[in-house]
């Protein structure tokens, strides 16, 4: 027996006049009607076709063409079958005309709340999805009309058995296949009878993209449903509600609930459900937390701008949905007449539905790669600072000191004055010269773990060499450093900065464009070079300390080694610090790079062995009862032992 119809009555039995509920609020004004018009509570169908001058005529249904007339005016609901000009059929229009049944569907289906009743029918085209997913409202509005009058109850009546009428065979399959199946984990539907699972408002997760929105409608696109709803987004200033779609492709026979590219949350089993909840609800905390420009490290899969394509990052990144849409997409609209959450009130303010709606996708930079990025939020997390970075840099503590002391002037903003013009001068320029793998560019890497501010590298692969290019690169990047009070590292600027000659004028452009780019830059830059002898006369007064890095002696080799093997064990780098090899790996010149790079092949090549040496020993044990172990260990980890100490 389906609840749509309550007490026990069956479609087309006549309800008794004490059907009621008590305690139910009163139920919306009646409009008026003219002549009669859709008070018999009856279904009046007809025909929609083509005459033969091509007129589109409306018979009632298995008549023929006796002058134009004008049927189903009194009937509470008129049902047109539209017909083509090969008499195939094209589509269903319901027509509800009872004042009733317009008054009860204004009441109890969203969709239809603000309809003016008074004055329009309301006419479904396609099939009346909206009174299966309502039929409990429609009913209950039903029963407390019934109690105040009885024939506009029977109004509603009728409506619910032209419902029961219509999705009777689709009410049972549902029934038979999800409404009634024991185990949560079993539910199952075929494609065509999807519609029925979808109630606007409802909640649907979408498992591959891990998030979830507020279900509105769903269209048949070729053989395909298009679900359409609404999630939270952040459009730089506010949270609110933002349009998404998602598409289930058709698929042949019976699909589980949990296995469709988007299940009614509802639907899921409840031990999911739990699970789901709390992980959308700490994620859209962690959501609306992420406003504003923020520094943070991303590890994980990410969409890089312009080509979107899914790239494998491991960086630090800097969290800016405003200069996101500047740069890369334009703004982003969300939905007018919905709640809308500033950045200040959304805390205190935002709902737990919406938390669970909010968006996974946030928009920022990648400073590895130099671009902007779409970021999935489960891979974002604080950023682990190396602390221990500038202490080890190659150079004299009292520079380390005046180094530190510029920065410090530099960020306390009562000790930064402008220049004769406003705006001019403010800039704090350090210039790093000397030979390759000297610790040049670690130098800005440590400071700025030190401030604990992004560092916004360039070179002239992002700069570009034309003047327009170089222009614009700068402009750009010391706006958006200025904005997230970043440190900018330029590598390799010889180009930007070599002597101007009188006959090379596009390179004259090119530094002059530099220098003047340069005057109005409010932060902190590092330049660096292996030919500051080059350089144009006018930038050396722009300079406030210029550091030279002499290549590396024996003794920075050997800190260089000990810091670097430290970092991946400490044990064992003061082990070979003790028994000299350390000594030894710093006889070989090489400079601070090759050192690293050195240390980094070395471990992959222990992590390899490793790898091979667990196979070994699984392989081992299958052949035999692995009494010989312990031996073959020893045996295979000795080449590994003279490897690490040989480490070239």
């Amino acid at each position: 027996m389906d609840s749509t119809f309550p007490l026990g009555l069956a479609p087309n039995d006549e309800p008794p006049a004490d059907f009621f509920i008590w305690g139910a609020p009163p139920p919306p004004k009646i409009p008026s009607t003219q002549d009669g018009d859709g008070l018999s509570c009856e279904t009046a169908n007809f025909d929609s076709f083509y005459g033969d001058h091509g007129e589109r005529l409306v018979l009632p249904a298995g008549q023929r063409y006796k002058g134009r007339q004008n049927h189903g005016v009194k009937s509470a609901l008129s049902v047109t079958t539209h017909w083509d000009h090969h008499q195939d059929f094209l589509y269903i229009v319901l027509d509800i005309r009872s004042p009733h049944m317009k008054a009860a569907m204004k009441a109890t289906v969203p969709e239809y709340s603000s309809y003016n009743i008074g004055t329009k029918h309301i006419s479904i085209t396609g099939s009346p999805w909206c009174l299966y997913h309502y039929r409990q409202e429609l009913g209950e509005y039903g029963e407390e009309l019934m109690k105040r009058d009885y024939e506009a109850g029977k109004h509603v009546y009728h409506l619910l058995s032209y419902m029961w009428e219509t999705f009777s065979k689709e009410i049972i399959t549902l029934g038979v296949w999800v409404d009634n199946i024991d185990s949560a984990d079993w539910p199952a539907l075929d494609h065509k009878h999807l519609w029925m699972l979808y109630r606007p408002g409802d909640i649907v997760y979408v498992r591959e993209r891990r998030l979830a929105f507020v279900f509105k409608n769903m269209t048949l696109t070729s053989k395909d449903w298009k679900l359409t709803g609404s999630h939270i987004d952040f459009d730089g200033s506010e949270y609110g509600s933002r349009y998404i779609d998602i598409t289930i492709k058709a698929y042949d026979g019976f699909k589980l609930l949990r296995e469709l590219t988007g299940a009614p949350f509802s639907r899921l089993p409840e031990s999911e459900q739990v699970t789901l909840r709390k992980e959308l609800l700490a994620r859209g905390r962690k959501f609306i937390g992420l406003h504003g420009n923020q520094y943070l490290w991303y590890d994980g899969k990410c969409k890089l701008w312009p080509s979107y394509t899914g790239t494998m990052v491991k960086s630090r990144i800097v969290i800016d949905h405003t200069s996101y849409k500047t740069h890369c997409v334009g703004p982003v609209y969300l939905k007018d007449g919905t709640p809308k959450y500033n950045t200040d009130s959304v805390q205190a303010s935002i709902t737990e539905d919406d938390l669970m709606m909010c968006n996974k996708d946030v928009m920022g930079y990648c400073l590895k790669d130099n671009k902007w990025a779409v970021f999935d939020i489960d891979s974002i997390s604080n950023i682990s600072f190396d602390t221990e970075a500038f202490d080890a840099l190659m150079f004299p503590k009292e520079q380390k000191r005046q180094i530190l002391s510029l920065v410090r002037v530099h960020e306390d903003e009562r000790l930064i004055f402008d220049d004769f013009v406003k705006g001019k001068g403010r800039g704090m320029v350090f210039l790093l010269y000397g030979d390759p793998g000297t610790g040049k560019t670690l130098t800005a890497e440590s400071i700025s773990d030190y401030c604990k501010k992004p560092l916004l590298r360039l070179d002239a692969s992002t700069l570009g060499t034309s003047v327009d290019s170089v222009e614009t690169g700068l402009t750009r990047a010391f706006n958006l450093a200025e904005k997230w009070q970043a440190l900018v590292l330029i590598d390799e600027a010889d180009i930007y900065l070599e002597q101007r000659k009188s006959k090379n004028l596009t390179h004259n452009g090119l530094v002059s464009v530099f220098l003047r780019t340069l005057e109005y830059y409010q932060g902190i830059l590092f330049l660096t070079t292996n030919r500051i002898n080059s350089f144009d006369r006018a930038f050396m007064s722009r300079i406030h300390l210029p550091l030279h890095y002499p290549p590396l002696n024996h003794h920075s080799r050997r800190k260089l080694w000990y810091l670097f093997l430290k970092r991946a064990s400490p044990e064992s780098a003061e082990a070979l610090l003790q028994t000299g090899a350390i000594d030894k790996f710093a006889e070989e010149i090489l400079n601070g790079r090759e050192i690293k790079n050195v240390r980094e092949e070395e471990a992959k090549r222990n992590h390899h062995h490793r790898e091979e040496s667990v196979a070994v020993e699984d392989k081992q044990h299958e052949l035999d009862d692995g009494d010989d172990d312990d031996d073959e260990a020893d045996d295979f980890d000795a080449p590994l032992v003279k490897r690490r100490r040989l480490g070239l």
